[in-house]
Protein backbone atom coordinates (compact mmCIF):
# COMPACT_ATOMS: atom_id res chain seq x y z
CA UNK A 1 0.00 0.00 0.00
CA UNK A 2 2.72 2.41 0.31
CA UNK A 3 4.55 1.93 -2.30
CA UNK A 4 0.94 2.56 -4.38
CA UNK A 5 0.85 5.68 -2.26
CA UNK A 6 4.99 6.59 -2.97
CA UNK A 7 3.72 5.91 -5.92
CA UNK A 8 1.04 8.53 -6.57
CA UNK A 9 2.70 11.22 -5.05
CA UNK A 10 5.58 10.50 -7.64
CA UNK A 11 3.48 11.35 -10.55
CA UNK A 12 2.38 14.18 -8.35
CA UNK A 13 5.48 15.82 -8.07
CA UNK A 14 5.83 15.41 -11.55
CA UNK A 15 2.63 16.67 -12.60
CA UNK A 16 2.97 19.84 -10.66
CA UNK A 17 6.35 20.45 -12.03
CA UNK A 18 4.79 20.63 -15.89
CA UNK A 19 2.13 22.76 -15.00
CA UNK A 20 4.63 25.18 -13.09
CA UNK A 21 7.08 24.84 -16.18
CA UNK A 22 3.57 25.69 -18.65
CA UNK A 23 2.72 28.52 -16.63
CA UNK A 24 6.69 29.92 -16.47
CA UNK A 25 6.81 29.78 -19.86
CA UNK A 26 3.37 30.63 -20.91
CA UNK A 27 2.57 34.07 -22.90
CA UNK A 28 -0.26 34.97 -20.39
CA UNK A 29 2.65 36.04 -17.19
CA UNK A 30 3.52 39.04 -19.18
CA UNK A 31 7.23 37.57 -20.33
CA UNK A 32 7.71 38.07 -24.31
CA UNK A 33 10.75 38.05 -25.96
CA UNK A 34 10.62 41.28 -27.19
CA UNK A 35 11.82 41.12 -31.42
CA UNK A 36 13.79 43.57 -33.13
CA UNK A 37 12.85 44.43 -36.74
CA UNK A 38 15.08 44.63 -39.81
CA UNK A 39 16.09 47.27 -41.54
CA UNK A 40 14.97 45.39 -44.70
CA UNK A 41 12.12 46.83 -47.05
CA UNK A 42 9.67 44.93 -47.96
CA UNK A 43 9.47 43.17 -51.53
CA UNK A 44 6.92 44.03 -53.41
CA UNK A 45 7.67 42.01 -56.33
CA UNK A 46 9.85 38.58 -57.39
CA UNK A 47 10.66 38.28 -60.68
CA UNK A 48 12.41 35.15 -62.35
CA UNK A 49 14.38 35.67 -65.68
CA UNK A 50 17.26 36.04 -67.71
CA UNK A 51 19.73 38.70 -66.83
CA UNK A 52 19.37 40.72 -70.03
CA UNK A 53 21.48 44.21 -69.40
CA UNK A 54 23.52 45.68 -66.36
CA UNK A 55 25.80 48.73 -65.78
CA UNK A 56 26.79 48.54 -62.54
CA UNK A 57 28.51 51.99 -63.13
CA UNK A 58 25.10 53.43 -63.53
CA UNK A 59 22.99 51.05 -61.05
CA UNK A 60 20.47 49.78 -63.40
CA UNK A 61 19.78 46.76 -65.49
CA UNK A 62 17.25 44.81 -67.37
CA UNK A 63 15.91 41.21 -66.56
CA UNK A 64 13.96 39.16 -69.34
CA UNK A 65 10.88 36.54 -67.85
CA UNK A 66 10.65 33.69 -69.39
CA UNK A 67 7.53 35.33 -71.35
CA UNK A 68 9.92 38.29 -72.88
CA UNK A 69 8.82 40.62 -71.22
CA UNK A 70 11.77 43.23 -69.46
CA UNK A 71 11.44 43.91 -65.90
CA UNK A 72 14.35 46.79 -65.24
CA UNK A 73 15.29 47.35 -62.17
CA UNK A 74 17.49 49.67 -59.95
CA UNK A 75 21.18 48.27 -58.36
CA UNK A 76 21.95 49.99 -54.74
CA UNK A 77 24.12 47.13 -53.86
CA UNK A 78 26.42 46.33 -57.10
CA UNK A 79 27.63 43.11 -54.64
CA UNK A 80 24.14 41.62 -55.10
CA UNK A 81 25.06 40.80 -58.75
CA UNK A 82 28.58 40.58 -58.25
CA UNK A 83 29.08 36.59 -58.91
CA UNK A 84 26.15 36.85 -62.05
CA UNK A 85 26.87 37.80 -65.80
CA UNK A 86 24.60 38.35 -68.80
CA UNK A 87 22.17 35.03 -69.91
CA UNK A 88 22.21 34.07 -65.70
CA UNK A 89 18.71 32.57 -64.99
CA UNK A 90 17.97 34.25 -61.38
CA UNK A 91 15.00 34.95 -59.20
CA UNK A 92 14.94 38.37 -57.86
CA UNK A 93 13.32 40.64 -55.16
CA UNK A 94 12.17 43.81 -56.34
CA UNK A 95 11.00 46.63 -54.12
CA UNK A 96 8.63 49.02 -55.33
CA UNK A 97 10.40 52.03 -56.96
CA UNK A 98 12.42 48.63 -58.32
CA UNK A 99 15.44 48.89 -56.10
CA UNK A 100 16.80 44.91 -55.95
CA UNK A 101 16.68 43.99 -52.37
CA UNK A 102 17.97 40.24 -52.86
CA UNK A 103 19.38 38.09 -55.90
CA UNK A 104 19.07 34.33 -55.68
CA UNK A 105 20.72 32.31 -58.16
CA UNK A 106 17.97 30.12 -59.95
CA UNK A 107 18.31 26.71 -62.39
CA UNK A 108 16.46 25.99 -65.41
CA UNK A 109 12.79 24.39 -65.19
CA UNK A 110 12.95 20.84 -65.80
CA UNK A 111 11.73 19.42 -68.54
CA UNK A 112 10.44 15.80 -68.57
CA UNK A 113 9.95 13.14 -71.27
CA UNK A 114 6.57 12.43 -71.76
CA UNK A 115 5.72 8.79 -70.75
CA UNK A 116 5.73 6.11 -73.42
CA UNK A 117 1.77 5.33 -74.99
CA UNK A 118 -0.18 2.70 -73.61
CA UNK A 119 -0.14 -0.56 -75.58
Amino acid sequence: MRNIIAYGLTILRGSLYVILLVLVTSPLTGRSEETVPVEQPDAQLRVTGKLAKLDIAAGKGMLLTDLEKPIFFRLDRPDLLERFSIGDRVTMQLDEEGRVLKVIETLPAEVHEPPPPAK
